[in-house]
């Protein structure tokens, strides 16, 4: 199902560094995903256009493009019947104009379901499709705030219904496949800006639970559910400096030691955590396949030359088994291994 991103995280790093030359070479098993259960897979790549576009990946192994525009265009979402995504779009340089759309897939046929002059960003389907979770930077009053609350809509942009209401960053939602929780990230606990934690509530905003705790510099975002709404897979950063300083490209070229690792972990409703990789970039962006027996995430691969600063970055679909292990790179490396981005499958 979908799996929710932090903006700000990859977005700097993939316009600043790019990709490294390739020296593993494809994988080793290119029939992997003909032999997973999830039909598609629907992905962000700058290899055409700088600013990002959608495309879809199926089984047989062609890459289709669904945009082509020059619009900036992230966070895609396939829908449970896998006909539609949901998206995020607007300017790069303004993220006051990014609102929510919804493609048809066979048709691309786009529906923009916002209009505002605030962020509104991170959309997940509901069960049945009817209904969309997504995250909103505005207060009750209809004015832009400096942090997101989480709301829900009808998929053709009406019932907007808000599920939170803090003065603190409450983010990266996505709807358990039950339709009974929504699993979000937060800073309500810590309080410090980039000092999230992950946390669950039911679906109508009640009953806010508290499951994962950091220390330091540490943060937890880009929650995603198993198939049977029991387990939670999320990216955790353990750097020694706040995580959003990649938006500094000096510093992450620099000091890029400070601003990892970042490693895929899961967490049960009873807040019991597990690490699941173990790399010294980032694995990041996990999510189950539709059978819950494996996990696909995306690994950084960083390239650093002889003088410590690093200078590109593979961006590698990988997969491992539900409780961790050896991974698989799961698509063989080509024009988009250097600027994959958000993915969905």
């Amino acid at each position: 199902m979908k799996k929710s991103v932090a903006v700000i995280l990859t977005c700097i790093l993939f316009f600043a560094f790019g990709c490294k030359e390739d020296t593993t070479g494809p994988s080793e098993t290119p029939d992997l995903w003909q032999s997973q259960p999830n039909q598609s897979i629907v992905f962000i790549s700058k290899a055409d256009n700088s600013e990002g576009e959608i495309y879809l990946l199926d089984k047989s192994g062609s890459v289709t493009r669904l945009t082509n525009n020059s619009r900036y265009e992230n966070s895609p979402a396939i829908s449970r019947d896998g006909t539609s995504i949901a998206f995020q779009a607007g300017e790069t340089a303004d993220m006051t104009t990014w609102e929510i759309y919804i493609m048809d897939i066979g048709s691309g046929f786009e529906t923009r379901l916002t209009n505002n002059n605030f962020i509104e960003a991170h959309p997940d389907w509901g069960p049945g499709d009817s209904l969309l979770v997504f995250s909103s930077w505005h207060d009750s009053t209809g004015a832009a705030t400096g942090a997101a609350d989480i709301f829900t809509m009808s998929i053709d942009g009406s019932n907007v219904t808000r599920l939170t209401n803090s003065i603190w960053e409450d983010n990266d939602a996505e709807w358990s496949p039950d339709g009974e929780l929504i699993v979000f990230k937060s800073n309500r606990s810590t309080q410090i800006s980039g000092r999230e934690e992950i946390y669950v509530m039911d679906a109508d905003g009640s009953n806010i639970k508290h499951l994962t705790s950091t220390i330091g510099w540490q943060s937890d975002h880009d929650p995603s559910w198993s198939p049977d709404s029991k387990t939670i897979v999320y990216s955790h950063y353990n750097g020694s400096r706040v995580w959003y300083d990649v938006a500094d490209p000096y510093v992450m070229a620099n000091n890029w030691q400070e601003l990892v690792p970042w490693n895929i972990y899961s967490v049960d409703l009873q807040g019991n955590t597990e690490q699941l990789t173990d790399v010294p970039y980032m694995a990041e962006y996990s999510v189950f396949s539709d059978d819950g027996s494996s996990i696909l995430y995306l690994d950084m691969d960083f390239y650093i030359n002889q003088d410590g600063v690093l200078i590109g970055a593979d961006h590698l679909l990988m997969l491992m088994d539900k409780n961790g292990g050896t991974a698989q790179q799961m698509i063989p490396d080509d024009e988009h291994t250097g600027t994959l981005e958000y993915y969905d499958w």
